[in-house]
């Protein structure tokens, strides 16, 4: 076994038998600078465990070995093989169920001679190149499954994204592939092969699936034999593999054997969606957290519970703790994806020193990797181990099935688009100008965030399936379903069954989705529209306005009525025409007409030369009552307002005289009586 994963290792390095290019190979074998450690004295234990994580995040641990396929071409992904079962697998009875389907293995599988595949064709000798294939690959062949080929991607890179990689993602135009599966999920993508063995420890099987729109299989940890397997990650290598049809999920665990059973067919289960983690990086896995309860809440009905996984986890993990830099959701999960890296550096770290020999320097084995130093080990162990149990106590309640997002949202952009505006409403990018490489910030934060979503499964050890919700006019995102331990056939039956609901719930989200859109399209456009059509009453008004102006200057009250109503009309919301239409009523002893106007000018804005003006109309209306009432408003408004003053006077001595003169009349018509 260790003569194999050296030599895969080699293979990785070297080039493989397909002939990569110069490029690839120099790319391939020279591993990224090692930053140093921090050198300042007594570091605490939180920056102790953390250095690692801070000094490179996750798969920038680890040597990048950078792929430059230019092309798609199968050829270029698969080297072509034709194997049959071994002696010892055939003769097991009894057969598992018959797949008759086509497959391929990843580079990570041994298929020995497989070199000499071609040269055995050639010359019409007989193939044995099955004999000392890896188990996985003789249980899929025994179950009647056809394998193609091995796939040429080197798989001893453990990071999510690689910027120089030139193929185009056939699910999503620019986005990412991941690395240690694409090619795998490619040749599956394009129909080449119904399924793909892949490995997978941190990313692996389920990121690449997710990102190329496919269903994947992380099993219970060591349900499915790694013999013959190079190893990457230890113990957290598990073998899957990658589909396009959840039909071929179940069919291929009983090629399997999993555990599980099959009474789980028409067993109730109760299905926790975990609705914190779909919101907790943004809103962008909206639709397909809304797309995946109608399709659960289809099939279980009320068996469907929302929650809030992360103040459990926070409760349940407390060895996280030391790990996080604020109590926050997103601290904790950090703090998972820091405890899985730092196990899973330590697990390469062995697996390379078990494979260069007892005696041999981790320089001298070609790592590049610094060993984790024991504090930091024992303390991701005991992250995991709790989580271990907290996922257990969660998922053992009613046969608990727990669903989380695949990746923080749709596979990121290598080039993105800048956009010059935003819709505010819908927050949408309306206006591309130009595109751009996507920013590395960005990248590794992306790549953090799916590490950290894998890390859930990948240290509890429970199996996962991943299912893509694909929405028309959406990027593709991907859900997982994760289970007890050894409930694989139950799991896998649950993903057959929820898969294609989810599937039509994410149509049937799309279209109320571009409903809902367009009826706000159709509102903003008939706003902007009366927006412009209001605009252009405007200005028409305000040449009537202009032209009654005139006419009122010249002494023309009667053209300036009508060219102030012939405003009114063009825009009735303004005031100032109904106010100097008034004033041109009090000239021509309109009073009526006059105060109608003043009312109307003092609903849409309170004006003091309104309010005199209508002061003037109740005058001239004998109500002297209202037109005081009305002047000392304005005074309210202006206390030195001189014509306010000046009206309110003339009415005080008009009310004295009046007095005086019955007071007169009074006293005269005394004396006669008299």
């Amino acid at each position: 076994m260790r003569d194999l994963q050296q030599a895969q290792l080699e293979e990785d390095m070297v080039g493989s038998d397909a002939g990569r290019d110069d490029a690839s190979i120099a790319s391939a074998s020279s591993p990224e600078p090692q930053t140093e450690p921090p050198t300042s004295p007594g570091p605490s234990r939180r920056e102790r465990l953390r250095a690692p994580l801070a000094t490179a995040c996750f798969g920038r641990w680890f040597s990048r070995r950078r792929s430059k396929h230019k092309c798609q071409d199968v050829q270029r992904l698969v080297t072509k093989c034709k194997l049959e079962p071994s002696p010892a697998v055939q003769q097991r009875l009894p057969p598992p169920p018959v797949l008759s389907t086509t497959f391929v293995a990843t580079a990570m599988f041994q298929i020995e001679n497989l070199s000499a595949e071609h040269e055995t064709q050639q010359s019409g000798a007989e193939s044995n190149t099955g004999f000392s294939s890896a188990h996985a690959i003789q249980e899929a062949i025994h179950a009647g499954a056809t394998c193609i080929g091995r796939t040429n991607t080197p798989e001893t890179a453990l990071g999510l994204i690689d910027p120089d990689d030139q193929r185009s993602n056939p699910a999503e135009q620019d986005g990412i592939l991941g690395i240690t599966a694409s090619s795998a999920a490619l040749v599956v993508a394009q129909q080449e092969a119904d399924f793909a063995l892949t490995t997978d420890h941190l990313s692996g099987a389920r990121t690449s699936a997710a990102c190329c729109g496919l269903y994947a299989y992380r099993p219970t940890r060591g349900t499915i034999s790694m013999e013959r397997v190079a190893l990457i990650a230890g113990d957290l290598d598990a073998v899957g593999w990658i589909c396009r049809t959840p039909d071929l999920l179940p069919r291929l665990g009983d090629a399997f054997n999993l555990p599980g059973g099959k009474s789980s067919k028409t067993e109730l289960a109760k299905l926790i969606l975990a609705q914190d983690l779909f919101g907790l990086w943004g809103d962008e896995l909206t639709p397909a957290c809304t797309a995946t309860l109608i399709g659960c809440q289809k099939w279980a009905g009320d068996e469907v519970a929302p929650v809030s996984l992360l103040v459990y986890l926070r409760d349940s993990v407390p060895a996280a703790q030391p790990l996080m830099e604020a109590d926050s959701a997103e601290q904790l999960m950090s703090a998972f994806g820091t405890a899985a890296g730092l196990i899973q550096q330590s697990e390469h770290v062995r697996c390379q020193s078990e494979q260069a020999g007892p005696n041999t320097s981790l320089q001298e084995a070609g790592s590049g990797i610094g060993e984790v130093d024991a504090e930091s080990l024992e303390a991701a162990k005991q992250v995991q181990a709790e989580l271990h149990r907290a996922m257990h106590a969660a998922l053992s309640t009613n046969n608990g099935y727990l669903i989380i997002p695949t990746m923080p949202g749709p596979p990121i952009q290598r080039r993105q688009a800048v956009a010059l505006c935003t819709d505010q409403h819908r927050g949408r990018m309306i206006d591309a100008a130009r595109t751009a490489f996507a920013p590395d910030d960005d990248l590794e934060q992306f790549e953090r965030r799916t590490f950290e979503l894998s890390a859930l499964a990948t240290l509890s050890g429970v199996p996962q399936v991943t299912v893509p919700v694909r929405m028309p006019g959406h990027a593709v995102t991907s859900i997982s379903i994760l289970s007890l331990h050894k409930s694989d056939m139950r799991l896998l039956h649950l993903a057959a069954k929820l898969g294609p609901l989810i599937a039509e719930a994410a149509q049937d989200v799309a279209v109320a989705m571009a409903e809902e859109q367009a009826e706000y399209d159709d509102q903003h456009q008939a706003s902007a529209t009366g927006e412009g059509q209001q605009s252009r009453n405007a200005s028409k008004a305000e040449k009537y306005k202009t032209a009654a102006n005139e006419a009122f200057k010249a002494g023309d009250f009667d053209g300036a009525i009508t060219g102030y109503s012939q405003a009114i009309q063009a825009d009735p919301a303004n005031p100032v025409y109904f106010s100097n239409r008034a004033m041109a009523y009090l000239k021509v002893m309109r009073f009526a007409e006059a105060k109608d106007d003043c009312d109307s000018a003092l609903k849409l804005e309170l004006n003091v030369k309104t309010l005199l003006r209508r002061g003037t109309s109740w005058l001239g209306l004998q109500e002297v009552d209202s037109a005081r009432k009305d002047f000392k408003h304005v005074l309210s408004l202006e206390p030195n307002n001189r014509q306010a003053r000046q009206e309110l006077k003339a009415l005080k001595e008009s009310e004295a005289m009046f007095d005086s003169q019955d007071l007169h009349a009074s006293n005269g018509a005394a004396e006669g009586l008299l």
